[in-house]
């Protein structure tokens, strides 16, 4: 059945960038043709170190016992900026299927400065898949499309093992409990030994580490996590 409501959203998405395609994600201000942001955003962007927490990817190292992702099925986890300020605008705005060329530059400045820890002897890179739904309605599965330019640019195959079930309530706004309570994604067929788990946010890391047991379970030995962005609260 045509879904309406989906096309009208679509096309609501291709007209700003038909009438003014070189303008600021987060601002609307004139932007230099290719670049999402405007040269004062740009100079705003809530960049992240490189040696935060090599488990969590929070900014700064976690004290003994009290890192969120410390015991956990992830090696390591990275995220080159924070969620908030014109990267929140970035990544809302690449849910859309007229920010498609978003995904290279998050992957970019993913790769740029991400550790040898996250990325170093990747095998693949697995997705974390959207949600079979919203993927319909929006147009565009963007952790996909990240994933895709993050395999290019380290020059090996993506693996799209992980799946999830249609119709799961969506994460946003939830605490970590009740994320970690919400139906864990699953993985099929072949997961290499080595692999790197791509997403857009990287939140409570409920997601993350759900799909790093998953790949456990299906035979990967080491599961490294890299995301575009990092909530910090």
């Amino acid at each position: 059945m045509l879904d309406v409501g989906s096309l009208l959203a679509r096309a609501a998405d291709l007209v700003p960038g038909l009438l003014a395609p070189d303008r600021c994600w987060h601002c609307a201000a004139p932007a230099r043709p290719a670049e999402p942001v405007c040269g004062p955003c740009r100079a705003a962007l809530p960049w992240l170190p490189r040696h935060g927490c090599p488990r969590c990817a929070l900014p700064a190292p976690c004290a003994p016992g009290r890192c969120p992702g410390g015991g956990g099925p992830l090696d390591a986890a990275w995220a080159p900026l924070a969620y908030e300020g014109p990267a929140r605008s970035l990544v809302l705005a690449g849910k859309r299927p007229a920010a498609r060329r978003l995904a290279p530059w998050f992957a970019a400045a993913m790769l740029a400065r991400a550790p040898r820890a996250v990325i170093g002897d990747v095998r693949a890179v697995v997705p974390v898949p959207a949600d079979p739904r919203r993927r319909r309605d929006r147009g565009v599965d963007h952790a996909a499309l990240i994933a895709a330019s993050v395999a290019a640019g380290l020059g090996v195959p993506v693996a799209p093992v992980l799946r999830r079930r249609s119709g799961r309530p969506a994460q946003h706004g939830r605490n970590r409990a009740s994320r970690l309570r919400l139906p864990p994604p699953s993985a099929c067929g072949p997961v290499p030994a080595t692999v790197l788990v791509v997403d857009d946010v990287h939140t409570t890391g409920a997601t993350l580490r759900a799909a790093a047991v998953a790949l456990r379970e299906r035979g990967a030995t080491r599961v490294t996590a890299l995301t575009a962005l990092r909530a910090l609260a």
